[in-house]
């Protein structure tokens, strides 16, 4: 070392400034003699180890290493001067503490001749905490081994040149191959051009150009691989090196055919259940008109001739005898009453309005409700022109409108009440709206079945039913009729599905 004159104030000045600098050292520093006895320790040392710096100095290096006897060091030098010139040698090892724990450690030593005597000089790192995090890391390496040597889903380690460096069990029987062959080669090496290749090929390209994960399913019909048709679901998720690189990708696959399937009859069977209520519905609409129109003509016929001969027998017979006369009336007022109450349960099982249409149907309604309440609002509006619909489709629509007023009548307290229907081109779309009082969606009954009744029959038309509402603000209910509904019944259905 060569230090200017200004420093050189003393002969000791530049070892003193040598000492504090190597005791800035973060790392344990040893300067070993040719005995291997500890010539000089920095702070770190003495910090490291728990001995005072002349419990050190009295110390040889297999005091703190019994593993490297003096005849290994001295062999490990002179190995270190003939393969690589003098310079340093990095190694790992342990050095035991005063108070007896065992501390990871790496060991660079750099051995070196001073005036025809061997030293040499370690920087010695503490590696405790790097090593628990490779324990740590290495664990769990071996649960993710388990988990991914057991699992039934396909599990492949590819890199970002799309060559394979990890495949599980499972996903080596799908793939007929041996991790030897498939290791550090592509799928399209070995399977060609098979869909899934090309599949995996472009999930795993989206990865890397966009680094966040992709998924898509696959059909493989008749496949080599498989013999039969095979839905498998793909996952694809980034892997990233300690400094955010992407280094990898795995590749997770899952064969979902039997969950297809199931999903596919249970939506069948669903399918069919629903139809089935709808041929109910329809039914029972059948026989509501069949009952009032049975009730309207026989029986309000039969009534009517009862009221007429009792309406004789006043004219004739009642006249100079004023206690028939007072037991007449009366049984004509009984009888009106009862005409015009199977009139009100005729109407109400079918009105005979709705054979007219929809839109006659529904100023009826909006008329039995004004009568009904008279502080309320009630307006319809409606095209000028005749919405054309089915009686099925013009049932469920007026059912749901009649549904709404009375949930309205019963809750809602509104002041004004808005009926609206909209014709498009391929939809009709039937809107009632309140000021009322509302509720909140979230919190609403599991029992109100009204409300699941009118969402039903929107969804046997293949259409649906929303309902909106909020505290304070009213409720909407809105039901979309499609005009092109193409399964009408079960017999469709099985067709349907061959």
């Amino acid at each position: 070392m060569q230090f200017s004159e200004r420093h050189l104030k003393t002969s000791d000045e530049p070892l003193k400034l040598v000492e504090f600098a190597l005791n800035m050292v973060r790392d344990a520093v040893y300067l070993i003699d040719s005995e291997t006895r500890f010539f000089y320790v920095n702070d770190e040392s003495c910090r490291m180890l728990g001995y005072s710096n002349e419990e050190l100095l009295n110390m040889t290096v297999s005091d703190i290493d019994p593993a490297w006897t003096i005849d290994d060091i001295f062999a490990m030098w002179k190995r270190v001067r003939e393969q690589s010139g003098g310079r340093s040698f990095t190694f790992e090892t342990y050095h035991k503490s005063k108070q007896g724990e065992m501390i990871a450690v790496e060991v660079s030593s750099n051995p070196f001749v001073y005036e025809e005597s061997n030293y040499s000089m370690c920087v010695v790192k503490d590696i405790r905490e790097r090593k628990h995090l490779e324990q740590m890391a290495h664990v769990r390496e071996q649960e993710f081994r388990v988990l991914v040597e057991n699992s039934p889903d396909m599990v492949v380690r590819f890199d970002t040149d799309l060559k394979c460096q990890y495949a599980n069990p499972a996903a080596l029987r799908h793939l007929h191959l041996s991790a030897e062959e498939l290791r550090g080669r592509s799928l399209r090496e070995l399977l060609g051009d098979l869909s899934c290749v090309g599949h995996i090929e472009r999930l795993i390209k989206e990865v890397v150009s966009t680094q966040i994960e992709a998924e898509g399913e696959l059909v493989e019909s008749d496949s080599p691989l498989t013999g039969g048709t095979v839905i498998n679901h793909t996952r694809c998720v980034p892997e990233f090196d300690q400094h955010g690189n992407l280094v990898s990708v795995m590749v997770v696959g899952r064969d979902i055919t039997a969950i297809h399937y199931a999903e596919k009859k249970l939506e069948d069977s669903h399918m069919r259940l629903r139809l089935l209520a709808r041929q109910r519905e329809v039914s029972r609409e059948e026989e509501r008109k069949r009952i009032a129109r049975e009730i309207h003509d026989e029986l309000g016929q039969h009534l009517t001739s009862l009221r007429m001969g009792i309406s004789l027998l006043r004219i004739q017979f009642s006249k100079d005898n004023p206690l028939l006369h007072e037991r007449v009336v009366h049984l004509m007022g009984l009888a009106d009453k009862t005409i015009q109450v199977v009139r009100n349960v005729a109407t109400r099982l079918r009105p005979n309005v709705l054979d007219m249409g929809l839109t006659p149907a529904l100023e009826w309604l909006r008329d039995e409700f004004i009568s009904r309440h008279m502080g309320c609002c009630c307006r319809l509006i409606a095209p000028e022109e005749e919405v054309r619909l089915n009686d099925e489709q013009a049932t469920a629509a007026f059912r749901v409108a009649q549904e709404s007023l009375t949930n309205i009548s019963r809750h809602a307290q509104a002041s004004e009440v808005i009926i609206l229907i909209v014709r498009h081109t391929n939809s009709v779309v039937l809107t009632v709206r309140d000021n009322g009082r509302g509720f909140d969606c979230d919190q609403r009954k599991d029992n109100a079945f009204g409300l699941m009744g009118m969402r039903e029959r929107g969804r046997m038309l293949g259409g649906n039913v929303e309902i909106e509402s909020h505290p304070s603000v009213g409720t909407r209910v809105t039901l979309t009729i499609p005009l092109n509904q193409v399964t009408t019944n079960i017999e469709d259905l099985e067709s349907y599905n061959g």
